[in-house]
């Protein structure tokens, strides 16, 4: 259950933020996973999970009613890592601290707020879990999760249609450009359908500064005790995404198709990767949820199964399966090679394992597999 404090004694007692509340929400995901064939390829191994089906967090988020129709509205989030107790390297609030006003027109924020394109595939794929959306998008190097000083319009729902449209300001005075973005995204909804669409633009900062752009980009990778902030590339990229999904009763699918190029320095040759996803779910009861993906890129493929079971409308038991199959030479974000169609660390039981190295390199013609049990609780 989400706790709501509403207008603490003091304020309450001046009557002034009387309209004002402020949520407390967040979700823990932890769990063990046992993986074959990692690390060199031939290796097995047991870990602890953080954050396989659903990304642990926490956060606040709050209005003010202005009247009229209006609102005044803010939003901050953390990660949090189940398995060794820590956050991001990349910012305590890196998930979001934006502010903003609402109405009528729609919603503006100001600040670190979600990507819209990742948004676009979070939506689309989340059939079968968070983890299949957030690894996709990881390995077809578009994982740019969280703009940087941020615009972000929201409309109003009209015809059933929203957009969003953001933009990360570039923060230099030596350029307009170097580290700034641009997205945009369009999201039907009649009934039972679904149809996404998003694309952004983004422009690569100078070598030595994507680190303290605007927007660069970065992932946060984890191996045992180690955790490490990588710069992957501080080249131009373009990324279009498009969906459907479907509910019928029990069951739901959805499929995806994604392109992404990028370089490895402004104004770089791009390099294309192409993806396609496959989703589904279906609901056996009132406490069991059955569902599974495939995601498939440049010759190599990601399965995923799933089995959820209600404990409680906050929380849930899990069992999962996840298989990366990777081929001899697959593109990824430029300058890796040999990587599985979805990147990633021992946190997350359908994901590749990397022993060292680059983050993100896959085992060249292996199929790594992994299965785990967890538990999800929300706040």
């Amino acid at each position: 259950m989400k706790k709501t404090l509403v207008a603490l004694a003091a304020l309450a007692a001046t009557g002034a933020f009387a309209q004002t509340s402020v949520t407390l929400y967040g979700v823990i995901d932890a769990g063990v996973a046992s993986y074959k064939n990692v690390g060199n390829g031939t290796q097995s191994m047991t870990a602890v999970t953080d954050g396989a089906l659903s990304s642990s967090v926490w956060g606040l988020r709050g209005s003010e009613d202005l009247g009229g129709g209006m609102k005044a509205n803010f939003n901050v989030e953390s990660d949090l890592s189940m398995n060794n107790g820590t956050t991001s390297s990349s910012g305590f609030w890196r998930r979001a601290s934006n502010v903003g006003i609402s109405g009528n027109f729609g919603a503006i924020d100001v600040g670190v707020k979600l990507n819209p394109v990742i948004a676009t595939n979070g939506a689309l794929m989340t059939t079968a879990g968070n983890s299949v959306s957030t690894m996709t998008s990881g390995a077809l190097g578009f994982s740019d999760f969280y703009t940087r000083n941020a615009i972000t319009y929201t409309s109003p729902s009209v015809g059933g249609v929203v957009i969003q449209a953001q933009t990360g300001l570039s923060q230099s005075v030596n350029s307009s450009t170097a580290g700034s973005m641009n997205a945009i995204s369009a999201a039907f909804t009649s009934g039972p359908f679904e149809a996404r669409i998003a694309t952004q633009t983004r422009n690569g900062a100078a070598a030595g500064t994507a680190a303290s752009g605007a927007n660069p980009s970065t992932a946060t990778y984890t191996y045992g005790s180690s955790t490490a902030l990588v710069t992957k590339d501080s080249g131009d990229k373009k990324t279009t995404i498009g969906g459907i999904k479907y509910t019928m009763g029990a069951l739901q699918v959805a499929a995806a198709t994604y392109n992404n190029e990028s370089s490895t320095s402004p104004g770089g040759t791009l390099t294309t990767v192409r993806g396609t996803g496959f989703s589904a779910s279906y609901k056996l009861n009132a406490q069991t949820t059955i569902g599974g993906a495939r995601i498939a890129s440049e010759g190599s493929t990601l399965m995923h199964g799933q089995v959820r079971y209600e404990l409680s409308k906050r929380s849930q038991l899990y069992a999962m399966y996840g298989a990366a199959d990777n081929a001899s030479t697959v593109k990824f974000w430029p300058g890796a090679s040999n990587t599985n169609v979805v990147t990633g660390s021992t946190t997350t039981p359908s994901v590749g394992i990397y022993d060292g190295g680059t983050p993100g390199t896959g085992i060249a013609n292996v199929k790594s597999t992994a299965i785990g049990l967890g538990v999800i609780h929300t706040l």
